[in-house]
């Protein structure tokens, strides 16, 4: 009887809602971050909900962010297209480095908020605070 209660962990509680986990993965895929950004705007007194919007936040900076640098990648290939090989090999160098690290910055995002940890990426949680 006394190992069946010393084997057992103690349930650990979340810091969000079961059915708010949806959200969680919302908040880290591109525009769609925008549905629980404005669906927990006014409840953020609630420290579950403003857990959520934490998140929603930094994934909607990562969009705007890689929205912006996703133009001037666009234009910074349009000047190498015309330098043959070298250009091209550039080209596909940033383009995939851009690609690895906002897809690394959301796989982080998701893994730390399904961990119930509220972890701020270092340059766009600094852009996240703007959002209010």
């Amino acid at each position: 009887m006394t190992d069946e209660v010393q084997n057992q962990t103690p349930q650990v509680e979340k810091p969000y809602d079961s059915e708010d986990g949806i959200f969680l993965f919302l908040a880290y895929f591109g525009i769609f971050s925008l549905i629980p950004f404005f669906m927990y705007r006014d409840k953020r007194d609630n420290p579950k909900k403003e857990f959520v919007y934490f998140h929603s936040r930094q994934g909607l900076a990562m969009t705007v962010v890689g929205f912006c640098l996703g133009i001037v990648l666009m234009v910074i290939w349009a000047v190498l297209a015309f330098v043959p090989v070298v250009g091209w090999i550039l080209d596909c160098i940033l383009w995939l480095t851009f690609v690895v690290i906002f897809f690394g910055c959301a796989i982080l995002g998701w893994i730390k908020a399904f961990g119930g940890e509220r972890y701020s990426i270092p340059v766009f949680s600094k852009i996240a605070e703007m959002f209010g």
